[in-house]
């Protein structure tokens, strides 16, 4: 398909989806699923594809009429002008704060692992002026990237999993029981709180040509993002054992510090290092491109690209004065932001339908 000016395809729009999730799946699903699943930990996301599927039957239904062009228009046809803004606005402001976190993460993982006892605020600085340049350019080039990157982190990761085999000990996975199906579900929250960025996504609906035909697509997006989170838990889990998996704050990183190829290929825990960096660029930019396009709805402008400078620069700001230290930001993403989310990207969404519905607006 011919993707038009400043358009990408809804195909293209789920890849960004996908790569944008994988930076928080590194940092939080191994750790968490291990914490609440145990043995059980990599089905987790194998039963979180059931939600998955059914908000993406959701945003299928309010886009299939062509009756909105992004995810704004549809509250305020379901819920009303008034009704409409304020839930858009709520929408603002969560948006806002994961990009505040997201910005954070960025930063405490280079200080932690690069760049110990260094100044936050040039890594910041740094960031902020790439995703800028991204933000005001054109969307396909974004997805045009997001595309390599789906490629390249596609490949990188089956190679870690290929070469993690050795290590994986079938006693840190099984015996499984009728009795892990209460912890597996369990560990569904933090699996969740991510994958429902999905419904974020849409707020860019008017640059997403073919959104009517999310059902051409979906079901793959769901098989492909659950078999890899699958077994990024599973080889973390199979190669550390829960135990110690839940009491690690980065698991990946250590079970790719097993990995010796001939005695001669180890630390190849950089290589995915370089990639994370470049996951935390997507995530960031493509909050920052959602808030920009909330911003353009809810104040109703012509063009999103006036609202960049003064969202970056709440960036630089706010990203440092979210919280205090690295313990205080982890513990709301955890928390609050988990919980935060999966009401924000799967509750709301679904009883806006049924009002849309009800008042036959979608």
């Amino acid at each position: 398909m011919l993707v038009g000016k400043n358009k990408v395809t809804i195909r293209q729009a789920f890849i960004i989806f996908i790569v944008s999730t994988l930076s928080p799946a590194i940092r939080l699903f191994p750790t968490d699923c291990a914490r609440l699943g145990e043995e059980a930990a990599w089905i987790a996301p194998i039963i979180s594809a059931v939600p998955l599927l059914l908000i993406c039957v959701v945003l299928n239904a309010f886009f299939k009429n062509q009756n909105a062009a992004n995810l704004a228009d549809v509250f305020t046809l379901s819920l009303g002008k008034i009704a409409g803004k304020t839930v858009i606005s709520f929408y603002l402001f969560w948006s806002v704060i994961l990009y505040f976190l997201y910005i954070r993460y960025y930063v405490e993982r280079l200080m932690s692992s690069l760049f110990p006892n260094s100044d936050m605020r040039f890594f910041i600085i740094t960031i902020m002026i790439v995703v800028y340049l991204a933000a005001r350019g054109k969307i396909e080039a974004f997805a045009r990237f997001s595309e390599l990157s789906f490629l390249v982190f596609t490949v990188v990761l089956t190679i870690f999993f290929i070469l993690l085999i050795p290590n994986v000990k079938m006693s840190n996975l099984f015996p499984l029981t009728y009795h892990d199906i209460i912890p597996a579900a369990k560990a569904t929250y933090p699996v969740l709180g991510i994958w429902g960025y999905i419904t974020l996504v849409f707020f860019l609906g008017e640059n997403i040509m073919d959104k009517d035909r999310i059902n051409k697509i979906y079901k793959k997006s769901v098989l492909f993002i659950a078999v890899m989170a699958s077994l990024t838990v599973l080889f973390v889990v199979g190669s550390l054992g829960y135990k110690v998996v839940q009491r690690m704050s980065l698991p990946f990183f250590n079970a790719t510090k097993l990995i010796t190829v001939m005695e001669t290929l180890d630390r190849l825990e950089s290589v995915l290092l370089a990639i994370w960096v470049v996951a935390d660029f997507i995530v960031i930019t493509l909050f920052v491109i959602i808030i920009m396009h909330i911003m353009k709805s809810l104040f109703s402008v012509s063009e999103s690209k006036y609202f960049a400078s003064p969202v970056i620069l709440f960036g630089y700001v706010g990203s440092q004065f979210l919280t205090s230290n690295r313990f205080e930001f982890e513990l709301f993403s955890n928390t609050v932001g988990l919980t935060g989310n999966i009401v924000v990207c799967f509750i709301i969404p679904a009883i806006v339908l049924v009002i849309g519905k009800l008042r036959r607006k979608i």
